[in-house]
């Protein structure tokens, strides 16, 4: 009697004999099988039992427009979201993802490893990869925000900030604001390996950013970076990252923002309807997981003002400055070629050699080239140079003499530029006679050469010096109507000798200390 059920290896051998030319007779008698099932294998009628059956779709599924479904999945668009959008009154979101994935399998997403955190152990920080694009209105320039986002490990509390740019400024003030936002500190940091948080990566010691480590040692957290290209380091707040984009884009996509606070606006409606959203797994929504559990496990926040810092490296240039984001600052100049550390803080930039602090400037943020000095810093050639100014020269000109003072205000109204190096010279002539003939005697004097000057119409400082000097050379000579008394007695005063000689008088010898005293 022949075997009627068909199983996977029968069927397999079957297909091995009819390849290889055998008779349907002979085959039927060798298995034990009919020839019709030979037949109707032979003719491909027949399919081998461990072939899966096509199911035939639902009929909801007949009533959706399936090309534009996949289109906004590959803009990036949730799945959820356009469920709600397109389906929902049709099945339920299960049933609905259950027949996508069998329908177009290769949309399917791999398996994950769940892990599990306690309270206030652990938050992760990392920047969204594509940044949300605005309109500055004055200009019509095309902007982006780099999109700041953080989860807790237990809770999953999810933040988000918005920033011009991811310098490292803006990397920990993002930090702070996190912080308070959870209103505590957790544990561990878990940052990605960017330069403004890992300057070196390591497996099991990275180098840190002083100024991330910085901020890490004032808030009492450690943190702990994710090993290069290991994503599921941190899956907590990659997986937030992809959810709290994706609502975004979807929510605004029919909306232009024309700034970073309106991006930050947006950002915290989203993260809050997230937040109070029910969790699948938790059973409750993230914000009341916080609340009730892990907001009592964070660590205090510091007290008082925390005002961290970006370090970076610079060398002083021969004209005892440092280049920072745009601007100059000064710095001593005995330290010139010298590598420097710049400590960038929210209102100050420090200087730093070593553990020595050099210099602190008020932080500018022109970033057109402005020099931030000061006077200290720079060698007495320089100094004289940069004194070199109308009201410098002004105030010199007080303290020496009040003539001076109104020469000086007269020429700087004739021309400025022109008699700054003249009002130089006249500054130096003065000291110099104050100091060789003293003040009093000194202020008549220049009362006297200025005087001469005004009335010859001639401000030159080579005749002010010789003014000067005629008149210390004057009064050096002796007055005119002064008697010079000779001492009498004197043999080698040659006129008295002969006077006495013709009155017949003898004249006395000269005493050995006369002669001396001669």
């Amino acid at each position: 009697m022949a075997r009627r059920i068909l199983t996977v290896d029968r069927y397999a051998e079957i297909e091995r004999r009819l390849s290889e030319g055998r008779g349907v007779r002979e085959i039927a008698r060798a298995l034990g099988c009919s020839r019709r099932l030979v037949r109707e294998i032979r003719a491909g009628l027949k399919s081998s039992p461990g072939t899966p059956k096509a199911l035939s779709d639902p009929l909801w599924m007949a009533q959706l427009q399936w090309p534009p479904i996949i289109h906004d999945l590959g803009l990036g668009h949730p799945l959820k979201f356009l469920w709600e959008e397109k389906a929902q009154h049709l099945t339920t979101y299960s049933n609905f993802w259950k027949q996508f994935y069998r329908k177009f399998p290769q949309y399917r997403e791999a398996s994950v490893t769940a892990r599990e955190f306690a309270p206030g152990e652990r938050v992760e920080v990392d920047y969204a990869g594509d940044p949300i694009e605005w309109v500055e209105i004055k200009t019509g320039e095309m902007r982006k925000g780099w999109i700041f986002v953080a989860a807790l490990g237990f809770s999953q509390l999810l933040y988000a900030w918005a920033a011009e740019d991811m310098k490292s400024r803006n990397w920990l003030a993002c930090h702070r604001r996190m912080f308070a936002y959870y209103g505590g500190v957790p544990h561990v940091t878990v940052p990605d390996c960017l330069k403004q948080g890992v300057i070196k990566c390591h497996l099991y010691d990275p180098d840190l950013n002083p100024g991330y480590a910085q901020l890490a040692a004032q808030y009492a957290t450690a943190v702990v970076p994710a090993r290069p290209e290991h994503p599921k380091d941190k899956a907590i707040v990659e997986g937030l990252v992809k959810i709290l984009m994706r609502y975004v884009r979807c929510r605004y996509r029919r909306r232009r923002f024309t700034s970073i606070p309106e991006i930050n606006r947006a950002l915290a409606d989203c993260t809050e309807r997230i937040n109070a959203r029910r969790h699948s797994r938790f059973g409750v929504s993230r914000r009341e997981r916080f609340e009730t559990v892990e907001k009592a496990a964070l660590k205090a926040l510091p007290v008082g003002d925390v005002e961290c810092g970006d370090w970076k490296d610079a060398k002083l240039h021969p004209d005892c400055y440092v280049y920072v984001e745009g601007d100059y600052y000064s710095a001593p100049h005995i330290h010139r070629h010298k590598k420097l550390r710049i400590k960038i803080t929210e209102n100050q930039v420090e200087i730093f050699l070593a553990l020595e602090r050099l210099a602190i400037h008020p932080r500018s943020r022109h970033r057109n080239g402005r020099r931030i000095k000061i006077d200290a810093h720079f060698p007495p050639a320089s100094q004289a140079y940069y004194e070199a100014t109308p009201q410098k020269l002004l105030s010199q000109s007080r303290f020496i003499h009040p003539e001076l003072n109104r020469l000086f205000v007269e020429l700087f109204n004739a021309d400025v530029y022109g008699h700054i190096r003249r009002c130089q010279g006249f500054v130096s002539r003065c000291t110099k006679e104050i100091n060789q003939s003293g003040q009093e005697l000194a202020s008549v004097r220049i009362a006297a050469a200025i005087a001469s000057m005004r009335r010859y119409n001639k401000f030159r400082v080579p005749y002010f010096k010789a003014l000067l000097d005629q008149a210390r050379k004057q009064a050096l000579q002796p007055e005119a109507g002064r008697e010079i008394t000779r001492r009498p007695g004197n043999p080698m005063l040659r006129y008295l000798g002969s006077a006495a000689a013709e009155s017949g008088d003898e004249l006395p010898s000269p005493s050995p200390q006369e002669t001396l005293n001669l």
